[in-house]
């Protein structure tokens, strides 16, 4: 695994240095769109439509549209929201059930560094002990974030990185309001239906059905894929062509002219 994030864990005056690493495996097959005609990649380009050429990356800045439609120009140091401060702070202790699930974004296994391990190993069962998580500050690509540290067993430490509570779209709460009327007895055949229907949770129950699907159908093609043209030859074969068309044409007015 690649290392995501090198910084430290604040722990009252105790600091933790660590790395984050990825958690999770994205599932989702990395697909490229092709050209129909020749099979060659697709390629996105900056344009810029006013001066009706390719911009480069050094030319870009970013920008935040008014409401009038003006643009206020964010230079790079303005740009970062915040300094490059790798601390992590903890800033409360929580029982886990009290942070709403709908807050947690992205995943992240924590990893002590040498010299850290001792007061990792103290977090960890401290957590586990007390059955709390971290409530904690960090900033998470350029971005001030709020996370959470919780104990997974046998002794180690997930990040979590939250959304911001103000994030949420709170029209979203409106939408159980219904004047209809539940019987007791229709209440009640719910909850035996949910009842029958409990069970512990075994993750090996639930695989991704629908990516192994897909990933047999690429194997199965596979043996007729058609290598990508090479993308200079295509534009050598394009050149020639261009320069046949013209003298083509060079040669079509020289008759006419004639």
């Amino acid at each position: 695994m690649r290392s995501l994030y090198k910084g430290i864990i604040g722990f009252g005056l105790v600091a933790i240095p660590i790395q984050l690493y990825k958690a999770m495996d994205d599932d989702k097959i990395t697909m490229h769109l092709l050209h129909v005609v020749c099979g060659s990649r697709i390629q996105y380009r900056k344009h810029c439509p006013v001066c009706d050429v390719d911009v480069q990356p050094d030319d870009v800045v970013r920008g935040v549209e008014l409401p009038d439609g003006r643009y206020v120009i964010l230079q790079p140091d303005e740009d970062s929201q915040t300094s490059a401060d790798r601390t992590i702070n903890l800033v409360s202790f929580h029982q886990l059930g009290e942070i709403d699930p709908v807050l947690y974004r992205q995943a992240y296994w924590v990893k002590p560094l040498p010299g850290g391990e001792k007061a990792y190993r103290l977090l960890t069962d401290t957590l586990q002990e007390t059955r709390t998580v971290g409530l904690a500050t960090m900033t998470l690509r350029q971005k001030f974030s709020l996370s959470v540290i919780r104990p997974v067993p046998p002794h180690v430490l997930m990040l979590h990185s939250l959304y911001f509570p103000e994030s949420l779209r709170e029209e979203g709460r409106t939408f159980g309001q219904t004047t209809a009327v539940i019987s007791e007895k229709e209440r009640d055949m719910a909850k035996m239906l949910v009842t029958q229907m409990q069970e512990p949770f075994v993750e090996e129950n639930y695989p991704n059905l629908a990516r192994r699907e897909l990933l047999e159908r690429i194997e199965a093609l596979a043996p007729n894929a058609q290598p990508a043209p090479d993308a200079r030859v295509t534009k050598e074969v394009l050149s020639l062509m261009e320069q046949l068309r013209a003298s083509v044409e060079q040669r079509t007015q020289r008759e006419h002219q004639a």
